[in-house]
């Protein structure tokens, strides 16, 4: 019968997870990266183009970046936990967190998407909740997540139904068809200024999730969780999910159209329940022995794949004046090709390396040179 994960099969349980996660995160990136998708007021889906929208806000639209959060969380909790044990000071965690912090600006220069500076903003928050009991992490974490929620998502929802409110997405850029220059100068005063300020307000949503993942971290629930507790969370929360799904299903098939906030809502509670069932499944999955060997190395090397999603897709879609001319459904092709090559590469490099390329800056510049090797 499974039992508890033991210290070598924790490591490869969360690597199996943040790769599946890193694999839906390009899902949902993919149409922002190409200009598919609805950011810039497209309304007008239509066949399978609406049919991969539908599906995306059903399974894969914020279910990702949850998953995701809530690993940044336990990794950094068992980075801070070992730190700590060593008698290192907070000043280690603080340069891996600015590390990170200069990874994300150097992204966020070329695709305005990126989530790594506003990790690293609100990770350095991280140390502050530390000491706290279990209680109060988690009484933080509630609080966050469902005042995050009322103040951006039920406002949101009041001013559509009662004063007929409608969100209207900007002008589609033409700019990102007219080169480098033109492209690179657009983002400098249009974008990168608003994504630092979107930063502090999504933060509120991701500080939680952190806070979540510390907790689990620390207490080592994914590790040690029954497996009948694992099956029944997953099966309560996909029931509870359901109601959610018709919002999301009336919004795109029915007469809700127009409801973009409520279908909003809608995706982001369904995300938190689906991504828990996804990651009880996974959990379930790796205990029973499965492997899942493309996944453990997407994982391994998450950094890397990231960060190299926007050079294959953004810098050559820019540079042939390709924005907005891909559907959504070839979008969706093109990412599964992507990431099975990814996948392929990523086996092959470790084959031969411990980290990925990025993942082993990142370590240099934490611990220094001399403990690249260890």
């Amino acid at each position: 019968m499974a039992g508890p994960i033991q210290v070598n099969e924790r490591i490869v349980l969360y690597d199996i997870i943040r790769g599946f996660a890193l694999c839906g995160i390009f899902l949902v990136n993919i149409p922002t990266m190409l200009g598919s998708d609805w950011i810039f007021g497209r309304t007008d889906y239509a066949g399978s183009d609406l049919l991969v929208r539908t599906l995306f806000d059903l399974f894969v639209q914020t279910k990702f970046y949850t998953i995701f959060s809530l690993l940044f969380g336990i990794g950094f909790s068992i980075f801070l936990e070992r730190s700590y044990a060593r008698g290192d000071s907070v000043s280690r965690y603080i340069r891996r967190i600015a590390i990170l912090f200069l990874f994300g600006l150097a992204h966020l220069a070329i695709w305005s998407g990126d989530i790594l500076h506003t990790y690293a903003m609100w990770g350095l928050l991280l140390p502050l909740f530390y000491g706290l009991s279990n209680r109060a992490i988690l009484t933080w974490a509630w609080s966050l997540l469902i005042g995050s929620f009322l103040l951006f998502y039920v406002s949101s929802i009041y001013l559509e139904w009662a004063l007929g409110f409608m969100s209207i997405g900007g002008p589609f850029p033409a700019v990102f068809n007219s080169g480098f220059g033109p492209w690179f100068d657009y983002r400098l005063d249009e974008e990168i200024f608003d994504m630092f300020q979107n930063s502090f307000f999504v933060g509120v949503e991701i500080l939680s999730l952190f806070l979540f993942g510390l907790y689990i971290g620390r207490e080592r629930k994914l590790l040690t969780w029954s497996i009948r507790g694992l099956t029944r969370t997953a099966i309560i929360c996909t029931i509870a999910a359901l109601p959610f799904f018709a919002v999301i299903i009336w919004h795109h098939y029915g007469s809700g159209a127009e409801y973009s906030a409520t279908n909003s809502a809608a995706i982001l509670v369904s995300g938190k329940l689906l991504a828990t069932t996804y990651v009880c499944l996974f959990t379930i999955a790796v205990r029973n022995g499965r492997a899942f060997r493309p996944l453990q190395a997407l994982g391994r090397m998450a950094l890397t794949n990231y960060l190299t999603h926007t050079l294959v897709v953004v810098l050559p879609v820019i540079a042939l004046g390709y924005y907005g001319r891909l559907s959504l459904t070839e979008g969706l092709f093109l990412s599964i090709a992507i990431l099975i090559a990814q996948a392929f590469f990523s086996m092959w490099w470790l084959k031969s390396h411990r980290y990925g390329p990025f993942e082993k800056l990142w370590r240099i510049g934490t611990y220094g040179r001399q403990k690249q090797a260890s």
